[in-house]
């Protein structure tokens, strides 16, 4: 029942996202613009304007375990990747698909249909966490080093996301009024991030071909869906971080390879293909192992 109840209608969503990049053809980067510069900027926003007062007694340990698991896996996947013979680039793909997690198209779904609004309002710190090594890390793997850090960081604050985190900081710092009518209407809006982040993921899937070499694409799946969640588990426990926190962030991290490092692949030509197949594997192979983490956490 756990399948049918979470992970189901997530599967079911995604379907959707193919069956109309197949039939229709849509514009992606149209669709991907309205998503990524509206739909979740209003959902970050009002997610951090409605969080509760524990979310600060989170952050502290939730970056800690930001950190820590980054570095971890980046480490994990220099040692795995040369344990397979990788050459600079496709080491640098296989990093990016075993570091980054999909927390935001697949994940923000997955804490909300598991513990609801609660659930996501911790979802939301750990998407917004996990954008720092998304937006800077993942372009530094992915050019090879060409790009410097401080670059990276730059194009990183250029993104709408950080925008919406910047401003809602600020207006919670300062207890600024807001309306109620326009924080409906934002709140609104950034329901449309849901679905139309799982719509995404589907249509990227739609375009998404199985080429390349099968064992490094399965060796990352694996690290991403089955080392991960150990390493979360201990890290909590490490940390002091239980009850629901914990929960979400064991489940948040545990998702399949993100989206995003596939777009820097390709600018770069970072064997864009691996990167892919191995989102489209791991994608695929999540319904079974998050179908038994769920039963773990007690879902």
């Amino acid at each position: 029942m756990v399948f049918v109840n979470i992970l189901l209608p997530i599967f079911l969503i995604i379907g959707l996202g193919v069956l109309f990049a197949k039939v229709k053809g849509p514009d992606f980067k149209s669709i991907s613009d309205l998503t990524l510069f509206f739909f979740t900027p209003c959902l970050i926003f009002a997610g951090l304007l409605k969080g509760h007062a524990q979310l600060a007694a989170f952050l502290p340990k939730a970056v800690a375990f930001m950190i820590l698991l980054t570095l971890i896996f980046w480490g994990l996947s220099l040692v795995v990747g040369r344990l397979l013979g990788l050459d600079v680039r496709r080491q640098s793909a296989f990093s990016l698909t075993t570091i980054m997690m999909n927390c935001g198209n697949y994940g923000l779904p997955l804490v909300l249909f598991a513990y609801g609004p609660e659930g996501l309002s911790y979802g939301v710190i750990v998407l917004v966490l996990f954008t720092f090594p998304l937006g800077t890390l993942a372009i530094y793997i992915a050019s090879r080093g060409r790009d410097s850090a401080a670059k990276a960081l730059l194009e990183m604050f250029k993104v709408p996301l950080f925008h919406a985190i910047v401003l809602a900081t600020i207006w919670r710092f300062f207890n600024l009024p807001m309306p109620q009518i326009i924080f409906k209407a934002i709140d609104m809006v950034g329901q449309a991030a849901i679905p139309g982040l799982l719509m995404l993921l589907g249509m990227q899937l739609a375009r998404t071909r199985l080429k390349g070499e099968l064992l490094p694409m399965f060796s990352s799946s694996f690290l991403r869906l089955l080392i991960s969640p150990l390493l979360a588990i201990g890290l909590c426990f490490v940390l002091n971080i239980q009850g629901l926190p914990r929960n979400v962030l064991i489940l948040q991290t545990s998702t399949p390879a993100a989206i995003i490092p596939l777009l820097y692949a390709i600018n770069y030509d970072t064997h864009p293909e691996m990167v892919a197949g191995t989102i489209l594997v791991s994608t695929v192979l999540s319904a079974l192992t998050l179908t038994g983490l769920l039963y773990f956490l007690g879902v």
